[in-house]
């Protein structure tokens, strides 16, 4: 048996090393069973491997695997040859190999002179051979309006043709052909030369390219062989260039080329006149951009953190000095229980810190409805809500996703404590739209605002930013300011103020040295951190600053009291003691906000608060006996009983420390049972 020398294969090994290996082995050990050892069998099966992958999708693979395709056709046309069983399906073989490449050329070193005359008597009963020339050369050919190889030689099918030949910088051409059988034609293209082109070879391999402010796309792929007789600046390698780019017409005059790619430096280069005229081919020397990187540093003293830049998650705090391209984002943290949010800019070679704390998450989930005027305004505004809030960590919506769509989303994720819809009333011509804000308990607020007015989210944004405050610094006393006196007058005071000097029924005359009034007294308690010193008619001390309880105010047109609830149950999941319970208290009046009498009971029932005196235990068992009064008259005898027991604390008191004593509302209320 005569054994074929192995053909040459190196021109191919390279470009399919990053291919798929297993089909490549296959491929190559076909050729070396057939050359080597005459398997024809085992040659023939890895083969056919090879075809049954590469061509159900033969009309989108790259030219090296179209060409492994088409000599994997050859291959299997000669080994059924030279098998007396198999050689009628060669015929198959080879019209497989028509239908897929006509231009194709056998290798007739490998194909019998017999087979190659088949071939050639097959391809002559369907196509016409087209010979071409192209001047200049490096255009693009183009055979009824499909994209081919500008080849020299060309078989198309017989009929009408319309052949179409370009290169950037010059006028394209069209020639029209029609093919019969035994025809050769010759098709000449010569292009006019109508302006100047411009080709780059950028590092990094995705920079936009503008001209002119203008946007010509992006400089993608990876340079080729001809880029390697370009001088490289210093430090920069081939394989890190893009593919050629070419700006295809120059007009007259001076340019300003402009190159801009995520995490490195805008890139601008002035292009003097002379490229432009007289009209030739340009290429400049390869474009290398600088990084631009800042350093991001996020911290919390709350656990569970997770830090997120535009969507991509960068890993759990803290983060210090993480290297980030430089530039604006969207960042998110979060957290087991609510999460942050702020829109930042990272500059250049400079570094930002952020300490962080958890705050509800608000959810946007889209404007619902048909298109009205104002729609695409009112939308920017709802969009970019987030910027004006400072106690929400605002989410925007998902494209395409239906506020129901997003809502189940939310509730399944937990991602969110808040959601707000905005929805238009229905009219003849929309002018109101409604906001719903809500928790994923159940309360919500609604708002309805113009789309078309001055600012109409001013009033929203606003009652999200109001959280009123659970505490105040206090120093012990109830003052009262009495025009005419000397300075506040001690109403009240507790009994370690009492031990430390204060008299109840004298005036105070100094704070911290300086004449005492009302306001001097509560600007300076919003300064102090530890004591305050006081004089009194023959007496100076110090008093210790104190957080003294408040309650949140209800019936207030200025708080959006789900986003309220928000807050008090995110302060809670982190609270221990008193100020646990206080939270309870809270919590349990916003719900009695929506009338949710029954779960404020809950939550009243289950706290405790060790206080005697302001908001106190007193406090909790007054709106614990309001509770039960709202529930009807079931429940009188425990109403009757949760008042008996705020008569006990004769110094509990509602709203603050200031605030009306419990005892007679309490009482009052046990007179009106009767």
């Amino acid at each position: 048996m005569r054994f074929r020398p192995l053909l040459a294969v190196p021109f191919l090994c390279v470009a399919l090393w990053a291919q798929d290996a297993a089909l490549k082995d296959a491929f190559i050990q076909a050729k070396a069973l057939w050359a080597t050892q005459g398997d024809r069998d085992g040659a023939t099966t890895r083969f056919d491997s090879v075809v049954a992958s590469l061509a159900p999708k033969a009309a989108g693979l790259e030219p090296e695997w179209f060409q492994v395709l088409c000599e994997s056709y050859n291959w299997l046309a000669v080994l059924d040859d030279r098998s007396a069983q198999n050689r009628a399906r060669a015929q198959t073989r080879l019209q497989s190999l028509l239908e897929l490449n006509p231009d194709f050329e056998l290798d007739r070193a490998l194909t019998s002179q017999r087979l190659a005359t088949l071939f050639d008597r097959m391809k002559g009963e369907k196509f016409a051979l087209v010979k071409l020339s192209y001047a200049p050369e490096g255009g693009r050919l183009t055979v009824d309006g499909k994209t081919v190889a500008p080849l020299p030689r060309k078989y198309l099918p017989f009929g009408s043709h319309k052949l179409s030949y370009a290169r950037p910088g010059h006028a394209p051409a069209d020639i029209a052909v029609d093919l019969a059988p035994r025809d050769v034609k010759s098709v000449d293209f010569k292009l006019t030369r109508t302006a100047s082109t411009l080709t780059l070879y950028v590092q990094p391999a995705d920079a936009e390219v503008l001209l002119d402010g203008q946007s010509l796309g992006y400089a993608i792929g990876k340079a080729g062989p001809e880029a390697a007789a370009l001088t490289l600046p210093p430090g920069m390698r081939l394989e890190e260039l893009s593919g050629p780019f070419i700006i295809p017409s120059l007009t007259p005059g001076k340019h300003r080329l402009e190159l801009r790619a995520g995490c490195f430096r805008a890139k601008v280069l002035e292009l003097p006149a002379e490229l432009a005229t007289p009209a030739a081919d340009h290429t400049l020397e390869p474009i290398q951009m600088a990084p631009s990187r800042g350093a991001l540093s996020v911290s919390s003293a709350w656990p569970g953190g997770e830090l997120f830049l535009s969507g991509q998650s960068r890993g759990p705090l803290p983060l210090a000095n993480l290297s980030v391209c430089s530039g604006p984002y969207d960042l998110l943290v979060r957290f087991p229980e609510g999460g942050f949010s702020q829109r930042i800019l990272l500059e250049e070679g400079k570094s930002l810190s952020l300490e962080v704390r958890p705050k509800p998450r608000l959810a946007f989930l889209g404007l619902e409805g048909g298109d009205f005027t104002g729609r695409a305004r009112f939308l920017a505004q709802l969009e970019s809500l987030g910027d004006r809030l400072s106690q929400l960590a605002y989410l925007p919506a998902h494209a395409g996703e239906s506020a129901a769509e997003g809502l189940a989303r939310i509730k399944a994720s937990r991602e969110a404590e808040l959601v707000l819809i905005a929805r238009p009333i229905p009219d003849k011509v929309t002018h109101r739209i409604e906001l719903v804000v809500a928790n994923l308990e159940g309360e919500e607020e609604r708002l309805v605002v113009k789309p078309l007015e001055q600012d109409p989210l001013g009033s929203l944004a606003a009652r999200l930013n109001r959280v009123p405050s659970i505490h105040q610094p206090g120093l012990g006393f109830t003052p009262l300011d009495i025009p005419g006196e000397a300075g506040p007058w001690v109403l009240a005071a507790t009994e370690p103020a009492l031990k430390a000097g204060l008299q109840v029924g004298r005036p105070i005359l100094q704070v911290e040295g300086t004449p005492a009034s009302a306001q001097k007294l509560e600007e300076t308690l919003a300064k102090a951190k530890g004591s305050v010193a006081l004089v009194q008619e023959g007496a100076s001390f110090s008093l210790p600053v104190q957080r003294e309880a408040l309650e949140i105010p209800l019936g207030s047109p200025e708080i959006c009291y789900p986003a309220l609830l928000a807050h008090l149950r995110l302060l809670y999941a982190g609270a221990k003691g008193d100020e646990a319970n206080l939270i309870k208290l809270n919590l349990a009046l916003a719900l009695m906000q929506f009338r949710k009498y029954d779960k404020a009971i809950e939550l009243l029932r289950d706290a405790r608060l060790s206080t005697v005196r302001g908001v106190s235990q007193g406090t909790l068992d007054y709106h614990t006996g309001r509770c039960f009064l709202h529930l009807g008259t079931a429940y009188q005898s425990e109403a009757g009983q949760a008042f008996r027991q705020a008569l006990k604390y004769p110094q509990s008191t509602l709203l603050g420390p200031d605030g009306p004593l419990v005892a007679p509302l309490a009482k009052q209320a046990l007179e009106d049972l009767k």
